[in-house]
């Protein structure tokens, strides 16, 4: 609020764009009670009525731990018909699943299509990742195919979340099988992909022979995880 109060000092009238940055880089320090100020005064302007600034305080609120008032605010503008973007949904829903709300984070999912948002990649794989969290991979390979099935394609960072749940999970032939999906659908692997592979070499070194099937995957036998993050 320093800022803020240093440029009403000198007759500068803040925008919209400084209000946003503002309220980001006040919620980034972690000063919650200073970002709800800021936000008040904003709505006292006119100028927090946009879905952008709105998702700026939602995201605040919820990495800061302030996910009771997140919902909160989230049902107040909802009963009052405000239109919410798909981006400001998946904070809500991040926010949800790392606060081990997972049933609350499902059933705010399962309504999106019904209330005119579709989930795109970044909404699949949070939920993915929620499923994960809990350890109930099987719920969360069976979303990545519905994904598919509905046509939003996912990318290696939700591949590599699925797996990353497998392989914490034991189910390393579930990884194998994952990476051969991967292939065929000409999606390449990344450097984290290469470290889950090599833990999953360090439980159990028979499914290197298996990885010889994916000629396009950047592992040899004896290569040195550190050499692998260099591909």
């Amino acid at each position: 609020m320093k800022l803020y109060n240093e440029m009403l000092l000198v007759g500068k009238r803040p925008n919209v764009i400084t209000y946003d940055s503002l309220l980001k880089g006040i919620f980034l320090a972690g000063k919650v009670d200073d970002a709800k100020k800021l936000f008040s005064v904003m709505k006292a302007h006119g100028i927090a009525e946009n879905s952008y600034t709105y998702g700026i305080f939602l995201d605040g609120l919820c990495k800061n731990d302030c996910l009771f008032e997140a919902m909160k605010l989230f049902t107040e503008l909802k009963s009052s018909n405000f239109k919410l973007e798909i981006e400001n949904l998946n904070c809500l829903i991040d926010g949800l699943c790392k606060a081990g709300k997972l049933e609350t984070a499902w059933e705010l999912f399962e309504k999106l299509s019904n209330e005119g948002h579709e989930p795109n990649v970044v909404t699949y794989t949070i939920m993915i990742h929620g499923f994960c969290r809990e350890g109930q991979v099987d719920k969360a390979n069976v979303l990545i195919q519905k994904m598919e099935a509905n046509g939003c394609t996912p990318d290696i960072i939700t591949y590599n979340t699925l797996m990353r749940g497998f392989y914490e999970s034991n189910k390393l032939e579930e990884v194998v099988q994952l990476l051969h999906r991967m292939a065929q659908k000409d999606v390449s692997p990344d450097a984290i992909t290469c470290s889950i592979v090599v833990d999953m070499l360090s439980k159990d070194e028979k499914y290197q022979e298996c990885l010889h099937l994916l000629p396009r995957f950047p592992i040899q036998k004896g290569v040195d995880k550190h050499l692998l993050m260099t591909h």
